[in-house]
């Protein structure tokens, strides 16, 4: 799931220790020595580090290209990587907590299952039909733009939104097809794919992990814990988080915006700078006042409703098993409204989401009642509550932990 970062560069490539020792990780019960690839690897060095004497298996098949979900062109990186014995005092979840390991390994063959049946398999009826939904309020809000200002800037703020989760799905999708859809996010939110991906990464493999997880290491913007429990510098503006916390959100597309703009013209990646500029035309030619108030309203929307789903939940600082931490920090939301089941754009299910990230969204909500089985199984605690008290909640949390 994509939440507001404040800051997209509180967790930068400099802030993992750089060290000169052998980095081995295990994936499918192969140690790989990893020592000569952790800076080649597409996602950054860091991730390969904080996995150093570690288990990989569930967060590269969560996240990587291996074959059913579309490509597999990370498993065939990986298999070419030097293999390796074991190094001492490996953190292996087997030794440290037997009955999560075995879950794990239910949750794997669970995953093959869902493979088998074509879970990960798009569909170009439904594909169509997001793209429609996003591309819509694009076109009528740009119609009304100088004819009826207020209107315009809620549907192409809600384009916007919509914009957001439609690129957040193909970028987490694997192929040809993600691939080149992935020009919608420069083209219609001015967003550059690069800077996406490495603070979304981490977000997804070490959730809610204070220090790792952008979106929930916040300070001093936002507390979810006393500054005294994460020896975090306090802020006197701490006691006042639940009052300007929502309408912070504002400003959340913006502030994605500059750090795009600053990722791509420091790769001086041209092909992404060429798609925001065509978005960046684009609003020149309309009202200010309908672009600037379009960007707040796409932002506050993305901002608000997905942020509550973690911020909520349990915050570590420990590097737990995958599986295991997806359990404990994320939580579904019960939406029965269909326009608020819109305006959700498959976050609601971000549990499946965080398990299946390639998995596409509109599959989300079949899966749901077969994974809720499966948790029942294997003692994995499935979390969902109605939209409204999640909101409830995470307001809550951001009173809870102004207090002195």
């Amino acid at each position: 799931s994509k939440s507001i970062a404040l800051d997209a560069s509180v967790l930068t490539e400099e802030d993992v220790p750089e060290t000169k020792k052998k980095i081995a990780m295990r994936i499918d019960n192969v140690w790989y020595d990893c020592t000569g690839w952790a800076k080649a690897h597409p996602g950054g060095a860091r991730f390969v580090e904080y996995f150093n004497g570690r288990d990989a298996t569930d967060a590269f098949y969560a996240l990587h290209s291996y074959g059913p979900n579309g490509s597999d062109v990370a498993l065939k990186r990986l298999q070419k990587l030097p293999k390796c014995e074991a190094p001492e005092g490996a953190n292996l979840p087997e030794k440290v907590n037997a009955k999560t390991a075995a879950a794990c390994e239910d949750f794997r063959e669970f995953r093959v299952k869902l493979e088998e049946d074509g879970w990960f398999q798009r569909n170009l009826l439904q594909e169509a039909k997001h793209i429609a939904q996003t591309v819509v309020p694009y076109i009528l809000g740009t119609a009304l733009a100088f004819s009826h200002p207020v209107a315009a800037t809620l549907l192409i703020g809600l384009g916007m939104q919509q914009a957001g989760w439609l690129t957040h799905d193909f970028l987490h999708g694997r192929g040809k097809y993600c691939d080149t859809m992935e020009c919608l996010g420069p083209l219609l939110n001015g967003f550059n794919s690069h800077w996406w991906v490495q603070k979304h990464s981490m977000h997804h493999v070490f959730t809610n992990e204070h220090n790792k997880d952008e979106d929930i290491t916040m300070e001093p913007i936002f507390y979810l814990e006393k500054p005294e429990k994460t020896g975090t510098p306090d802020s006197p503006a701490r006691q006042w988080q639940h009052v300007y916390g929502y309408p912070m959100y504002l400003v959340t597309y913006m502030l994605w915006r500059f750090d795009s703009l600053r990722t791509a013209l420091k790769r001086r990646d041209t092909k992404e700078l060429a798609m925001m500029a065509v978005n960046y035309c684009w609003l020149a030619c309309l009202p200010w006042q309908v672009a600037i108030g379009s960007i707040a309203v796409g932002g506050f929307l993305v901002g608000a409703l997905v942020s509550a789903t973690h911020q909520s939940e349990e915050i570590m600082f420990e590097q737990g098993e995958f599986v295991d931490v997806q359990f404990r920090s994320t939580r579904d939301a019960e939406v029965k409204n269909p326009f608020a089941r819109y305006l959700w754009g498959g976050m609601d299910t971000q549990l499946e989401h965080h398990l299946f990230p390639t998995m596409p969204r509109y599959k989300y909500h079949k899966l749901r009642p077969i994974l809720q089985a499966f948790c029942e199984k294997s003692g994995f605690g499935y979390r969902i509550s109605p939209d409204s008290k999640i909101i409830s909640d995470n307001w809550n949390t951001l009173k809870e932990m102004a207090m002195p």
